[in-house]
Formats: C-alpha cells, sequence, structure tokens
C-alpha cells in the first residue's frame, strides 16, 4: 500500500497525502490486532476488498473442519470490515460486522460511527477514528490556503529591491547624487573618462558647512539605507525559502508516515528528512555592500556604522540549513502516529514547528539591531575629517564652517552657474527620486495578510506568532521608508540653500541675502 507519489502542497495533494496515511493507518491497526499479535490467526483480504480476520483463535482450528462430526469451538468468531475508500467521499460501505462459528451474523457495527462510542473490541468507529485523528495531528499544517505562500514572499522581496535600487547607485557616474557632487567639486576623477577632468571644489563660508557635513557623508547615509533595506528584502527571501521547506516538510513527514505504516513486518524505522532553520540569517548573508568611498569624494574616512553593526549581528547569527532526519519509528499504528505529531511539533529541537521559530527568532532579533539604530545621527569629526554615519542626517548645525583642509589662501572660490545646478540637481532630482524609494518601501506588505498562519491543534499558531515576524518587520520597513522621507527633505532644503547661497554671492544685494537667511532657517528646521 506504500503511497510513493510526491503530493503538491495544495489542498487536494494535502487531501491525497492525509487520505493515504488514513487507509494505511486503518490497514496497519486491523494487522496490529491480528498479525501483529499472532501470526498464525485468520486474516485475508485488504483495503480495497475488506477484511476477514479473527481476534481469538488462529487458523488451525480450521484445519479439522472436514472431520466428520467435528463442530467448531463455540467461543471461536470472525470479524468482517468493509473496504477502506480511496477518498473521504466514498464512505458508503460502513459496516463491519462479527460472525459466530457457524458463520451467523451476531452483531454489526459501523465503522465510521463516532470513535467517542466504540464498544469493547474497539470495531464501532474504528475508520472514523484514523480519520479524526490525522486531521487533528495535521491542524494548521494541513492548510494550504493559509499557510504562508513562498512566492508572494519572494515578490514581494523583488518589488522592495527595486524601490530601493536608487540608494545603492550613489556612487555610479550618471546618477543624481554622483552629478551633484561632480558639479560642487568633489569628485576627484570621471572612471573610465578620457581626457576629462572634473572641475575643482568650490568654497564659502556660506557652503562649507552644507557641504562637508551633509553632502560628503550622505553617500554613506544613502549606502546604510540601501543596506537596511537590502536586509528587509533578505529577510522576506529567507522566510520566503523557509515556507517554501515547512510545506516540503509537511508532505514528506505524511508520505514517510504511511511508508512506515505500511511497513507492517518489521518494528524499524522510516526517516523523513525535514530542512533545519538557517534560510533567513543564509539570505541575509549574501547582502552586497557598495563601496563608500567609490565615488572619490575628499573625505578621508566614511563609517558605515548602523550598517556594518546590523551586518555583523548577521554574521554572528550565521547557520547552515542541514537535513535533519526525523525517524518515523514504532511498532504499532499508535505509535508510528505519535511520532509524526512528534515530528510535526514536540517542543523539542529537532521539530518542524521549532525550525520555523527559530528562523522568525532569527528574524526578529536583526530586525531589533536595526531597530535600534533609527534616530541614530551622523557625525563629523572636524579633526579626523571622518563622518559617521547611521540612518539619519539630524545635525543642528549643517551650516558651521569647520573644514580643516580648506586652502589657507582661499575665502570664496565659488562658479555661481555651477553652484546652482548643483542645487537644482539636490532639489529636483535627487529628492524626488528619495521620495519615490520611500513611496515604494511603503507600498511592500502595506498589511500583514501574508505573514498569517493557521493555528495548530494546542491553539498556538505556527511560528512566532499569527504573522510571525512582521510586526518587527513592519516597523522596520516604516522606519526606513520615514527615514528615507526625511532624508529627501533635507536633500531638497540643501539644495534649495545651495542656490540661494548662489544666488547672494553673486549680487550681493538686500533681496538676495534676505533669501539665502529664510533659506538658512528652513535648513536649520529641517535638522533641528
Amino acid at each position: 500500500m506504500a503511497n510513493e507519489r510526491r503530493e503538491s502542497f495544495t489542498r487536494e495533494g494535502i487531501e491525497t497525502m492525509k487520505w493515504g496515511l488514513v487507509r494505511s493507518a486503518i490497514n496497519r491497526e486491523i494487522w496490529d490486532r491480528t498479525l501483529g499479535k499472532n501470526p498464525m490467526c485468520c486474516y485475508t483480504g485488504n483495503a480495497d476488498g475488506g477484511y476477514r480476520v479473527s481476534f481469538d483463535h488462529d487458523e488451525t482450528f480450521h484445519d479439522r473442519e472436514n472431520e466428520p462430526g467435528y463442530e467448531p469451538p463455540r467461543w471461536m468468531t470472525h470479524h468482517h470490515f468493509p473496504p477502506v475508500p480511496r477518498t473521504r467521499t466514498e464512505t458508503k460501505h460502513r459496516t463491519a460486522w462479527q460472525e459466530d462459528y457457524q458463520g451467523n451474523r451476531v452483531a454489526e457495527f459501523d465503522v465510521w460511527a463516532d470513535p467517542g462510542n466504540a464498544e469493547a473490541s474497539g470495531v464501532q468507529g474504528l475508520y472514523a477514528k484514523w480519520a479524526q485523528r490525522v486531521d487533528k495531528i495535521f491542524t494548521g499544517w494541513g492548510e494550504p490556503d493559509r499557510i504562508p505562500y513562498e512566492k508572494d514572499f519572494w515578490e514581494a522581496a523583488t518589488r522592495l529591491r527595486d524601490a530601493i535600487k536608487p540608494l545603492g547607485v550613489v556612487n555610479v557616474p550618471g546618477e543624481s547624487y554622483y552629478l551633484a557632487c561632480r558639479t560642487l567639486g568633489l569628485v576627484a576623477h570621471d572612471p573610465g573618462a578620457q581626457g576629462t577632468t572634473p572641475p575643482a571644489r568650490m568654497w564659502a563660508p556660506q557652503i562649507n558647512g552644507p557641504i562637508d557635513r551633509f553632502v560628503i557623508p550622505l553617500q554613506g547615509t544613502l549606502l546604510n539605507l540601501y543596506i537596511l533595506g537590502e536586509m528587509l528584502a533578505a529577510q522576506l527571501e529567507g522566510l520566503g525559502n523557509m515556507w517554501q521547506s515547512t510545506r516540503e516538510g509537511v508532505m514528506e513527514i505524511g508520505r514517510q508516515a504511511t511508508r512506515r505504516m505500511d511497513f507492517t513486518g518489521d518494528g524499524g524505522t522510516t526517516q523523513a528528512m525535514i530542512k533545519s532553520a538557517g534560510w533567513v540569517v543564509g539570505a541575509m548573508g549574501l547582502i552586497p555592500v557598495a563601496d563608500a568611498v567609490g565615488i572619490g569624494l575628499a573625505a578621508t574616512g566614511l563609517i558605515l556604522a548602523g550598517a556594518d553593526e546590523i551586518l555583523g549581528k548577521i554574521e554572528d547569527e550565521s547557520k547552515e540549513v542541514f537535513d535533519i532526519p526525523a525517524a518515523i519509528d514504532g511498532a504499532t499504528a499508535e505509535e508510528i502516529i505519535q511520532a509524526v505529531a512528534d515530528t510535526l511539533d514536540s517542543g523539542q529541537l529537532l521539530d518542524l514547528e521549532t525550525q520555523v521559530q527559530l528562523d522568525e527568532s532569527d528574524s526578529a532579533d536583526v530586525l531589533g539591531v536595526a531597530h535600534a539604530h533609527i534616530g541614530d545621527h551622523t557625525v563629523y569629526n572636524a579633526e579626523a575629517n571622518t563622518y559617521k554615519t547611521y540612518f539619519t542626517m539630524d545635525l543642528s548645525d549643517v551650516r558651521s564652517d569647520s573644514h580643516q583642509d580648506k586652502p589657507l589662501d582661499v575665502d570664496i572660490s565659488v562658479e555661481f552657474e555651477r553652484l546652482r545646478d548643483a542645487g537644482k540637481t539636490f532639489a529636483d532630482e535627487l529628492g524626488e527620486e528619495l521620495r519615490a524609494v520611500a513611496r515604494g518601501v511603503r507600498d511592500v506588505y502595506s498589511t500583514s495578510a501574508t505573514w498569517e498562519r493557521p493555528e495548530l491543534s494546542g491553539g498556538r499558531a505556527i511560528g512566532l506568532g499569527p504573522t510571525g515576524s512582521w510586526p518587527q518587520w513592519s516597523q522596520v520597513r516604516d522606519d526606513l521608508a520615514g527615514t528615507v522621507d526625511a532624508t529627501a527633505n533635507q536633500v531638497v532644503e540643501v539644495g534649495e540653500y545651495l542656490i540661494a547661497a548662489a544666488n547672494y554671492l553673486e549680487r550681493k544685494d538686500a533681496s538676495a541675502k534676505e533669501a539665502l537667511e529664510k533659506a538658512g532657517q528652513e535648513l536649520d528646521r529641517t535638522f533641528g
């Protein structure tokens, strides 16, 4: 009877797997109660045709049936069981009966009756008992329409990566941030350029602070945000892999349990190979890290502190997915079905439920580290000429002119149109690009519906809870979108300030001075 088919994790596939196990369990219990106890008992038939068995004697009693005058013992009986249907909807053969030593039917039983009303022999409700047992054991696990679907997570990861892509290409020539930096004279050389020399840096007390404290470390801020977004996308990819493995594990356990039930001649072990936790950390371990100084900015050090700690946490949690040989053993149908329950959810380290919990816990732990950095700010160390960037640019003194490397013989060196062009690139192009990034991030999993999962038979949801690590993931997703939005506002205000500074430095009239002061106040409010 062994079912070697590898059914898909669909409503039909789950039902086929479970019903195959029900049929094998019924067959196994009848075997346990007859040949399993007395290899010489009367036993004919199978699940498809029904059974005729004896519980109280062996077949040697029938050797004398043809002797003249022989009368079998009056206590000798046989039980007839109906065929076990191939589908749940075919339970029309319900009656089992007991016959006496003369072949007369003396008692009838309904094998599909409520097993709670079973009589002493346990024949009443015997088939229904196993249908109910298997359904209960696979409660939650056997609900393909409610267990999270891996493809949803993978598609969401792709959408999130598409949304954050602009954050990861800031050091690519032709992109808006690179163009603005080149226009300001912050690019030492153009990669691959033939015979072109980037313009020199512009200097003025009004613009030195915004350039040094915001424009230069902005590269690190954007790359930090990119890594944060990649971490969120990698988690989705890893969780998708975990749910795919979980679905496959459920089917593998059911299939191997059916095989174990059908191996009626031994008391050995059948192994169901399930996968360990490690999907989420494994996916996060592949996060790409862009070169933070590849743009050639005139900064001696750019430290991605927030991202580095997240990546360090991922490395500390490093683990590989491996095969777990789960033993589906037992000498009876009851022992085998208990092994199935334990392999799914025993509360021990090597069951399927624990692997889901471990992966979702890894997800939540890394998200906690990420969330702790939201709100930290960028620091410019003028003496060391280094920038430590986290996830925001919260500097109240962004206009301070404190750059240590300004040439001593230069106070103001500005090309007014070039400075205006840089400001426009920030205010009009980069600002809108970042706002589009924030909108795209917010659109990914705006609700927890895809993360919801069914309850197990004990009333607990699979994994960490009703939605797993969704609360932590969505919080960091909102943090990322909010921080990108805040950075976009800062970019726009700095751009407007640079435009006002160019107008003032060029005209030096009262209206330009007033406009610069107003832009400066807006800048202070944005960073204050």
